[in-house]
Parts: structure tokens; sequence; C-alpha cells
């Protein structure tokens, strides 16, 4: 029924857009003899164009000016003889212009997914939005303030810079559709529409529901989100504000236990029974819920005065203020069964312990105020000066029905203030760029010191970065309260997190891109599996910890797309490799807190073809993906976090994928069959210890733009 009313909503919508315009076209060609003509441009280059007869077409006279302002339609001049894709533009949240993109390419289909990322590095859940497993890391992309937490469950919300502003000649829609598992659908709609040339505002919603193909898998999230953006008629005054209100739920399985592990496994080849291929006969742990909540109101404007010249555009001067507040919260909620997360504080009325429901809310309020200056001096550069001032409030709430005696420490009040400065300059050709950052407190402290130079050499580009950073702990880490006694912490003593990095990116237009990443880390926080090893495949307990050895992490990845006739291949290879000291805990059999695969592939096999008089538009291939054994992290359900753990391994296995994509105007279509060898190679294909991969599924789906 969503599915339903959604596309007819957007249906309904263009078509009565459409008889608008129609009506009005109408309307006008009776008082005059201009035309209007839209044109819709199917070829290589996506374009929509509206052609005039003549420049005459672009004066409406004043009788015609005052017939429709009689009949309440607003009209904006357009100054252009025709609209192209790229006129509808896309504002990030870090001042970069992209545009409407309908083209199709193999790299569209890597981003059709939940996330709409292209997730090379993650390993999917069983279902959609449970989250991923890493399996590639990047130390220098973190938020440099510390956050709520709950990582694990947060792939799907939307952060700050997640929001998009948009800019458009026309209306424009955007319906996003795929399939699930089982019962429901992944649907994203969006509308944007400038109601006068300086002022857009767009609103979006995001909906899911899975129901998954194992017990208590169930997944749903609702994003609801609303951007505006205004520029004055110069551009010296721009105005962005958003609010955005979230909801991402979870039913918990805490995965397989060891029995049905077995079954998962080798049912079909040691008793030759194939029962179990229906997952919901397989026994789970636990029967639980999470979820996260938040709402965002962000606000921000800036100002540009002091022209460079007396006869130039841009100004020498631009400064701003924004303003954010956000509150965020998960709520762990848990029929406690059995002891699979320890014991528990729950008392009855006489004080003594009982099980019981476990019911935990942890709540983040925060703050900022930013303030910013650009100052443009010619042949120096440009200087970028901030000042951020934060303000978190982390507390638990107690919502416990039974009586919990928890510790008096159930709170985190404290804010913080930074400083700093990014100078872009171009020297000798090389574009430079010199970021610092530093925290004037040192209770969740922070500081940055990065050098990026990028420089291109005809065909080739080359880019070398150098970073070094101190990163606070999530609050997580800080303070957790839990009605479950082994979930109970406050630590205030943490050491920062410190990581240096070099990295280096050359480029080629036909040979591909080779990326080399090092990255060094001190004092890493992590979360570990402390379950005693008697216990492990009966128990998940995990505890924050800090790793007090120096980790050294390698990463290199060669990306390569060939093109022949009218086959395509494309190729991502990475290897990695971690090289640290550490001691073993026989009892825990903990070792490295940082695990990956050293070896990641992706292959794309891709034959694409203009078919019917270049009307429909084909790409048809395969995907072959497949990663090395290793120590995967274990995902825990009570914090929303996945933790290291050094007893199973997974991965060694391949997976395969069939597609066949199709693109119509500026319509997009999906059919995948994914990982369609499962049946073939064993099943042995694991997300997370005890927490299978995806079997063989079809799923299909849409990405249908409409201009109106």
């Amino acid at each position: 029924m969503r599915l339903f009313y959604w596309i007819t909503f957007f249906v309904f919508t263009n078509i009565s857009s459409q008889n608008i315009e129609t009506n009005l076209i109408e309307s006008l060609s009776k008082e005059s003899d201009s035309t209007l003509i839209p044109e819709i441009n199917s070829g290589i280059e996506d374009s929509i164009k509206i052609i005039f007869k003549s420049e005459d077409d672009l004066i409406l006279n004043d009788s015609i000016k005052k017939s429709i302002k009689k009949k309440g339609i607003r009209l904006r001049n357009i100054f252009m003889d025709s609209v192209l894709i790229r006129n509808y533009k896309i504002y990030n949240d870090n001042d970069t212009t992209t545009y409407v993109d309908t083209t199709l390419t193999i790299e569209k289909d890597y981003r059709f997914n939940y996330l709409r990322k292209d997730y090379f590095e993650l390993l999917p859940m069983p279902n959609v939005g449970q989250g991923f497993n890493k399996m590639g890391y990047d130390f220098t992309k973190r938020q440099l303030s510390p956050e709520f937490g709950a990582r694990g469950l947060n792939y799907g919300y939307i952060n700050r810079e997640d929001v998009q502003y948009y800019e458009v000649p026309t209306p424009l829609s955007e319906l996003f559709f795929k399939t699930t598992f089982e019962q429901g659908q992944l649907l994203d709609a969006l509308i944007s529409v400038n109601t006068s040339p300086n002022f857009n505002i767009t609103i979006a919603h995001k909906g899911l529901r899975s129901l998954g193909n194992y017990v208590d898998s169930r997944t749903n999230a609702t994003n609801l989100r609303l951007s505006t953006q205004y520029r004055n008629f110069n551009d010296r005054y721009r105005l962005r504000t958003h609010f955005v209100a979230q909801k991402l739920g979870f039913q918990e399985n805490g995965g397989l236990d060891s029995l049905s592990v077995y079954f998962f496994e080798k049912a079909v080849e040691d008793l030759d029974y194939d029962g179990f291929l229906d997952r919901s006969r397989l026994v789970t742990n636990i029967e639980a819920q999470n979820s996260i909540q938040g709402k965002r109101y962000y606000f921000d404007q800036s100002y540009k005065t002091l022209r460079i010249n007396k006869d130039s555009i841009d100004y020498k001067l631009n400064f701003g203020h924004s303003f954010t507040y956000e509150t965020k919260n998960q709520l762990f909620e848990y029929s406690k069964l059995n002891d699979f997360f320890g014991k528990d504080l729950v008392a009855d009325s006489e004080g003594n312990f009982v099980s019981g429901t476990i019911k935990d809310i942890h709540k983040l309020r925060s703050y900022r105020n930013l303030f910013y200056a650009t100052y443009k001096i010619p042949k120096v550069g440009d200087f970028d000066f901030i000042i951020q001032l934060d303000k978190w409030n982390y507390f638990k709430v107690n919502d416990q029905p039974d009586q919990v005696n928890f510790e008096e420490i159930q709170e985190i009040d404290f804010g913080q203030q930074t400083i700093g400065v990014n100078w872009n300059k171009i020297i000798y050709g090389y574009k430079l760029n010199f970021q610092l950052k530093k925290t004037l407190k040192e209770n969740f402290g922070s500081s940055l010191i990065r050098l990026d130079l990028k420089k291109s050499y005809n065909k080739i580009d080359l880019r070398t970065e150098a970073t070094y950073r101190t990163q606070s702990p999530n609050f997580n880490f800080y303070l957790f309260r839990s009605s479950l006694s082994d979930y109970n912490w406050n630590n205030s003593d943490w050491l920062l997190e410190k990581v240096s990095s070099i990295k280096a990116e050359i480029e080629h237009n036909k040979w591909g891109k080779l990326t080399l990443d090092w990255q060094q880390i001190n004092d890493y926080l992590y979360f570990e599996d402390i379950t005693p090893l008697e216990n492990f495949t009966k128990q998940n307990i995990i505890s924050p910890s800090q790793s007090p050895n120096k980790i050294n992490y390698l990463k290199a990845r060669f990306f390569q797309k060939l093109k022949f006739w009218k086959l395509g291949l494309v190729n991502t290879i990475q290897f990695q490799e971690v090289k640290s000291t550490f001691l073993k805990d026989v009892n825990r059999h903990v070792s490295s807190p940082l695990n990956v695969p050293k070896w990641i592939t992706r292959t794309s096999l891709v034959l694409d073809t203009y078919v019917f008089i270049k009307a429909l538009y084909i790409q048809t291939g395969g995907t072959f993906q497949y990663f090395s054994e290793f120590y995967a992290d274990q995902y825990n359900p009570v914090l929303g976090e996945f933790a290291s753990q050094n007893r199973i391994m997974i991965g060694n296995y391949p997976r395969l994928d069939f597609f066949l994509n199709a693109k119509i105007q500026q319509t997009r279509f999906f059919i995948k069959y994914e990982h369609f060898n499962s049946n073939r190679t064993g099943y042995n294909f694991f997300a997370a210890p005890f927490v299978p991969y995806r079997d063989r599924s079809v799923r299909f789906g849409l990405v249908w733009n409409m201009f109106q």
C-alpha cells in the first residue's frame, strides 16, 4: 500500500504540474504568438531543453502579466534559451556543487542500495538496514568532536553533512525504490522547487521496512528532511536551513545459536536435508528491540563584502554563522530469558535480584555555534578562520519498570571551544591546502594538522596528504549505564586517540587510479569481547578498551576501468596489513584490536548498448566479490557496537551477482540476482560471528527523476 501510494502521488504530481504548465501556455498563446516547446533529449548527454521561437518570447507584455497576476500564477523570468541537466544544481555541506545526474553507469549500480553509496569496504548484515561490518578503515575522516556512539546502528542515520541543498529552474522530483527481503520495501522520495530564482525548498522522505529471512530480524526506518536555501540577487547573502526527524528500528536476535550454525552450514551436506533453507526455522539467541531516534535543527547564513577591485564580482571577505541543535537517543529493550548478556541488576520490591525486562535509554543533547570568516589576499591565498562552541549533555534515562540500583554518575554535561584556520593557495601549479584545528580545553579535546597537495600533468593527477590528529572517544566509552551488570562503567581517564597518516594518489584517465595509505594509531580505543572462553558460544559480553601499543595500518587500492567496443571491465583490488605488538590473554583470547582482511576484490564485466533506435539503453553483466579470511568484529546489540574478537574467522567465499539495468530518458531500472552462487559454493558465508551473510535473492528497483 505504501508503494502504491507514493507512486500514485508522484505520478499525480507530475501530471498536475504538466497540466498547469499546459494551461498556462495555452492562455499565453491566446494573447500572443509565443509558444513554449519542451523537448526531452535522451541522447548520451542528458538534457531538458526549453526552446523559444524568438528572443521576443522571453518578454511578456503588460496585458499578459496582468492576466497571470489575476489568475494567481507567479512566474519568474528565464534568461536562457535552454535548460540543461547541469542547471539542476546540488549544493553540499562542504560548499562543493554537483548537479542532478541521470546517467547509467556501473558506479550507479554500486550505489543502488540502502546507503546510496558504494560500500566496497563494508560487509552488509543479513537484513537491509541492519548495518555493516567493516573490512577497511580511514581514521582521518571521522568527526573530531565526540559523538553519541552506537555506531553499528547509525549507518542509516542522516548526519548534518549528508543533507543537500538544491537550486532548480523547474520543479524536480526524484523517486528511489528497491525491494527488500520478505515483506516491505525501501523508498526515498524527494521534491524540490524554486519558488523564486533565489529561494529553494526541498522536502524528502526515506522509508524502510524489511521483515528479513531470520527470526526477529525486522528493520524499519523513517527519515524526514526539509531543507531550504536562499541567495540574494548578487549572491552576497546566503541562507541555508534544514530540519531532520528520523527513527531507525531494529529487532535483535543475537545471531544463531551454536546448533543452528551447524544446521546452516552442514544440514544439506551432512544430513541431506534442505528444510533449514527456510531460515526462519533456525534458532536465534535472544528477542530484543533497538531503536535510534533523532531530531536536528540547522541554521546557516553568510555575507560577502569588500570587492577585490572595482570591476570584480568576487569579494575579499565572507563571514557567517551556523547553529545546530540536535537530540539523539538509543532505546534497548530486552525480555530477559537467559544470561546471554550476563547477569542483570533488576530487583523486586524486596530488593532481590530477579530476571525481568531490560530497558536502557541513553540520550544526547548537543548545541553548536560556529562562527567563520574567509579572507582572500591576492598572491597570498585564501584564509578560513573558525570559532566553534560546543555544548553536550549525555545522560541515562532511568525508565526501568523495576527498581535498579544504579551508581550516582549518570550524566555528562560539558562544553568545549575550538579554533581553527585553513589556508588555500596555488603555488607553481600545486593546489595547497593547510588546515589547523585545536580545542581550548583538555577534557573532550581534539586537534588536527593536515597538509594536502594536488597537481595535474596532462592526463595524470597527483595528490598527497599528511595528517596528524588527536581524537576524543565517543560518549558511550566514557559513560554507560545498564540494567545488565556487565554493562556499567564510568571511565574519565581515557587517553586521546592519536592518528598519523600519509596518503599518496596517482590517477591516469585511462590506466586507472592507485592509492597508498599508511596510518599509525596510538592509544586506539575500541570495544573488545570479554566473554569467557568456555561461554563464547553462549554469551556476548563486551567492554571498552584502549590499546597500549602502536598500530601500523597499511592500505593499497587500485581501481581500473577498461572499455573495448561495448564491453567494459571494472576492477577494484585492495591490499591491507596491520602490524602491532600485543599481549594475548589466554582466558579472553583477544589479540590484535584491529582486524581486516588482507585482500578485498571486486570485478565487474559489463555489456552496454542502445536498442530500439536508441530509445532504450541497457547495461548487463556480472560482478565478482571476494575477501580473504579474517577475524571479523562481533556485533553486540546492547550498545549497538561491533567488538573485536580473535576466535572465529569468516570470509574466503566468493559472491557473484548478475545484473540487468536499463534507462529510458531520465528513468533507470535495476534488476539484480544477488549472490546467486550461494547454493553451489557451500553455506559457509557469514557477515559476523554467528551471523550469516545473505542467501541468493532477486531484487529490483528504479530511480525516476521528473523534471516538471
